[in-house]
């Protein structure tokens, strides 16, 4: 046999397995846990083989205590077991054995998603609120807590983020917070939770403003969450500045209060006292609540969710204090208790709710190349559902390129939150393992659609579109060129016309969210993208938000 291959593949060399003690176990799980990844929910166990593919075989009972060991493997995983044995007697010595034994794993357990995108200025704890939310540690008062989410070295040296990072909180079926102090990894953290919450960390400086803007439109956030400085004694323009964000584009709030053990109460009082006023100048549609308690979180989060009320929460990452009050609104909170905050709109511009029936689109935020699975997409399912190979049914096409065309491609394999899965459905993250019929220039910012989805009469690609935004910069003009945010991708475009807007209609947003305006604007080069009615579209000048608002009319 050839030897085995240990850095790719689902198949597994075993000589003989005896049973050990927890952590070998454990060890030998993990590994079992990395097979089934490589063959998609697939594992081959070779057994009676060294790993130099010398077939040597063994004795029955070594093979029975092998299979035992291989049961306690699969105890520890979720949706794992044996689907069958293969075993052999070596026909030079008939008293050894060898076996394929074949290991299954599926994704069976539908799954809640949520996901956050943290704001706010910067030294307002953004990263080390998720660092302790995550790993469940306090923070020592140096930033030690930030250090597990921060990515590069100058953000360690500096202590500034700098890039977009994701951290994870499960919750299982009884509630309870799953986090990497109770988890070895995030697969682990996946397949034991019933509701899953990803947060969005963003930077605060106004240099990384364009990454800020892409968390803000490229991760499909269902809640902002706001964080300020106790410390600070005043509300900043950059937080001024986020609320009308909120309130424009009617994604539910929280807000949180850092470095509550830093607070002098004079300043603090005076802090609250201003941040009660912008709220009530930005979206004084909502309520307030200052959260001190687990009790009423069921009706907490759907209040948030249906946009009724602001929770805020007072913490302190060095006291471990306000977190628990946090997780527990976190825990039910779910996005689908309110429809507005999916994308999408109807013929008025006003959001509505997609569903698995819907063609299928996925939104690609980040885009792979694995040697021995070719090209792999991960992003958002905006609509529909979706199956390996062709016994879904449907055709899909990937793109738009620069000039509006879009490639023929075939889902070869699905991940759903890092398990394999045999479909992805709307409302959730996916990874999509793709295979184009020729070579494609994949990027994020892309879309995976039905092939339908461009021939039902609907102009959606277009170089060329007509939004309604709140005006944020007051020196917006028309023929200005300013960068616009869609999705995971910015282009450059020029403003080819504006028309200012009274804000008399009920539904709208409330006047806090600054002067409307109807604009009309083109990707310069003509270069075209995939657009829709409802859209949420950030616009910059350079380190300055110009506008912020929805996509009405593909032109």
């Amino acid at each position: 046999m050839p030897p085995e291959s240990d850095g790719s593949g689902n198949i597994e060399y075993k000589t003989k397995l005896n049973p050990g003690c927890d952590t070998r176990t454990t060890h030998l799980a993990t590994q079992l846990q990395w097979r089934l990844a490589e063959g998609n929910g697939h594992a081959v166990y070779v057994v009676g083989v060294h790993d130099d593919g010398e077939v040597v075989g063994i004795s029955d009972v070594e093979f029975q205590l092998t299979i035992q060991t291989l049961e306690c493997m699969t105890q520890q995983l979720d949706n794992v077991h044996i689907a069958s044995i293969d075993r052999r007697r070596l026909t030079d010595q008939e008293d050894q054995v060898v076996a394929e034994v074949h290991i299954t794993q599926r994704n069976i357990v539908r799954r809640t998603e949520l996901r956050v995108t943290v704001l706010g200025d910067h030294g307002a704890g953004k990263s080390t609120v998720l660092g302790c939310l995550t790993y469940g540690e306090a923070d020592d008062g140096r930033g030690k807590a930030r250090l597990n989410l921060l990515r590069h070295r100058h953000e360690v040296e500096s202590g500034r983020t700098s890039s977009i990072t994701l951290g994870t909180v499960g919750f299982d079926a009884e509630g309870l917070v799953l986090n990497y102090a109770n988890n070895r990894s995030a697969e682990q953290i996946f397949q034991r939770s019933r509701h899953v919450v990803t947060f969005v960390d963003t930077c605060g400086y106004a240099k990384h403003l364009k990454t800020t803007a892409s968390a803000i439109v490229g991760h499909s956030p269902h809640i902002f969450c706001l964080a300020l400085a106790a410390d600070v004694g005043a509300v900043t323009a950059t937080t001024h500045e986020y609320l009308r964000i909120a309130a424009v584009l009617r994604v539910p709030l929280m807000l949180v209060v850092t470095k509550m053990d830093a607070a002098i109460k004079p300043q603090f009082s005076a802090m609250m006292h201003e941040l009660l006023g912008a709220l009530d100048a930005a979206i004084p549609g909502r309520g307030k609540c200052i959260v001190t308690s687990e009790t009423d979180s069921d009706s907490l989060a759907m209040d948030m969710m249906s946009l009724a009320v602001v929770p805020i929460f007072t913490t302190s990452a060095v006291r471990s204090v306000g977190f628990s009050e946090l997780t527990a609104v976190l825990a039910k909170s779910r996005h689908s208790h309110f429809a507005s905050t999916l994308p999408g709109a109807n013929s008025n511009g006003k959001v509505v709710a997609e569903t698995r029936e819907s063609p299928f689109e996925l939104h690609i935020e980040h885009v792979f190349s694995i040697d021995t699975v070719g090209k792999v997409v991960t992003g958002w399912v905006k609509a529909g559902t979706i199956e390996v190979g062709p016994k879904s049914g449907r055709q899909l096409v990937i793109g738009p390129n620069a000039s509006g065309e879009f490639d023929d491609v075939e889902v070869t394999s699905i991940h759903a939150l890092r398990i394999p899965s045999e479909s992805a459905q709307a409302d959730s993250s996916a990874a999509l393992a793709i295979q184009a019929h020729k070579p494609v220039a994949v990027r994020k910012g892309m879309v995976v659609v039905d092939a339908d989805c461009l021939t039902d009469g609907i102009k959606r690609v277009s170089a060329e579109f007509v939004a309604r935004v709140s005006v944020l910069d007051s020196e917006l003009k028309a023929m200005h060129s300013v960068i616009v945010h869609i999705r995971s991708t910015y282009r450059l475009a020029r403003v080819l016309a504006i028309t200012d807007e009274a804000t008399d209609d009920e539904s709208d947003p409330p006047s806090g969210s600054g002067s409307w305006a109807t604009v009309r604007l083109r990707f310069d080069d003509g270069v075209c993208d995939f657009l829709y009615a409802g859209m949420p579209v950030i616009a910059r000048d350079g380190q300055r938000l110009t506008f912020v608002g929805h996509v009405t009319d593909v032109v």
